[in-house]
């Protein structure tokens, strides 16, 4: 009944948001002050919607999908992981785009599915994103910005922005989980950035954020952060600047806490009108307070009849803290390359780690009626306050959707990934296929990557 009674709405939702969808055409709309680059201490993003003053877009689909490689959170009667690959069928339903006022922007990116499987029904379920940013700026020296993202998943899959409005990097989303478990999680910040003169500006901001596993096996996850950064633009389109951010994570389940100070150095330039680069390099400090097993002196041992025991830990690390960002938006493609070496609260399994990742993204629209789009990812993390091997992912995937006339688009994605835990300790390896139909009023190509 959930599921029929959700249908409808976006069914009726589609009508009545067609009228917003001005085709989204890459007209800007004059702007009274340019802010330059994109800064990545202050989580902006390159392209920021400025084409239509409304250019709201929703969809409605329905597929066939095929799942390889999923890998619950539990034991065969051999000791082993299992790994599980069924057929079923999705229905996936979104919004996404932005509106523009005269002082005030609204970019919103909803996606969700519904999966049932033939086989084996214990792994149906749903995935909900939401991410919500709300810049309002009430003067020329003054300017809020408010960032929300929550969801639910059981396979991360999805965990992507479809037009770019959330800087990947900017809030602790859960990644790189390594098990088909549901997790819920809500990210929730802002950032007040003053104007003293048109080339320096100042910035103050914090964000709150916590993830639930519902394997009572994996961590969850509470935390904070408090940000401020000084930023001096050289050029119309160069800026630099130094920030200091301050993170504290908690984790569920247990004793564990991470204290993290950084200091980074940024710069931003536009190196062409559609191609930016920004750059952040630092350092981190990061003391964490865990639990670990000491043996125990001969005479305690004998005494309480075990040798061993558990004592809190103190540990203290200096990692690199460097982010880097290459990002060109033309009229009908974006490409977007990141590369990332900081400090992450881990998967569930690892806690506070050190993440080495890169990726990158490509969404072409310049054939009439199709819009195609490829991404990759690499991610490594090394904990820090666990006595646990590297973990290794890899990840590839592309697909496209065809206009088919009247708001009908065929969609087919095609994504892989690879894990490996501790040298090769533990192995997975698994694929998605998806076709199908999706429903979404508008003049281009819908873009779904």
């Amino acid at each position: 009944m959930l599921l029929i009674r959700t249908t409808l709405f976006f069914v009726c939702a589609l009508s009545l948001l067609a009228q917003s969808d001005n085709t989204q055409s890459d007209t800007a709309v004059p702007a009274e002050d340019y802010g330059g680059p994109a800064i990545l201490s202050r989580g902006e993003v390159p392209g920021a919607p400025s084409t239509s003053p409304i250019a709201f877009r929703p969809y409605v689909g329905l597929s066939a999908i095929y799942d390889d490689g999923l890998v619950p959170v539990s034991v065969n009667s051999g000791g082993h992981i299992p790994a599980v690959d069924l057929f079923g069928v999705e229905l996936a339903l979104g919004l996404y785009g932005y509106h523009t006022w005269k002082h005030t922007t609204l970019a919103l990116d909803y996606k969700g599915n519904f999966r049932h499987y033939a086989a084996n029904s214990a792994y149906d379920g749903t995935d909900q994103f939401l991410s919500l940013i709300l810049t309002h700026q009430p003067s020329k020296r003054l300017t809020f910005t408010l960032r929300n993202t929550a969801g639910t998943y059981s396979r991360d899959y999805f965990l992507t922005s479809t037009l770019g409005i959330l800087d990947s990097g900017y809030p602790q989303t859960p990644e790189n989980d390594i098990y088909d478990n549901r997790v819920i999680f809500l990210t929730t910040g802002g950032d007040m950035i003053y104007r003293m003169t048109p080339r320096l500006s100042f910035d103050i901001g914090g964000e709150g954020y916590l993830v639930r596993r519902e394997s009572t096996a994996l961590y969850g996850l509470s935390g904070y952060d408090a940000h401020g950064d000084v930023q001096y633009r050289l050029r119309r389109h160069t800026t630099i600047g130094l920030d200091y951010r301050f993170t504290y994570f908690q984790y569920t389940k247990g004793f564990g806490t991470s204290d993290i100070h950084s200091v980074g150095i940024n710069y931003s330039t536009q190196l062409t009108h559609r191609l930016q680069f920004s750059a952040r390099i630092g350092g981190a400090r990061v003391e964490s307070l865990s639990l670990e097993q000491v043996a125990l002196a001969p005479a305690i041992a004998a005494l309480l009849g075990v040798s061993v025991g558990v004592q809190a830990a103190y540990q203290l690390h200096y990692v690199p803290d460097v982010t880097a960002r290459l990002t060109e938006s033309l009229r009908h493609s974006q490409f977007s390359l990141m590369f990332n070496d900081s400090v992450n609260p881990g998967n569930g399994v690892y806690l506070t780690s050190k993440m080495e990742s890169v990726g990158g993204s490509y969404s072409y629209t310049g054939v009439r009626h199709w819009n195609f789009g490829v991404d990759a990812n690499y991610t490594k993390l090394a904990a820090l306050t666990q006595t646990l091997g590297a973990y290794a992912s890899y990840g590839a995937g592309g697909g496209f959707t065809r206009d088919l006339k009247k708001g009908l688009h065929a969609v087919l994605r095609l994504d892989a990934r690879r894990f490996e835990v501790a040298s090769n300790i533990f192995l997975r390896t698994d694929f998605r296929a998806m076709l199908g139909l999706t429903f979404s009023p508008g003049d281009v190509p819908l873009a779904l990557w």
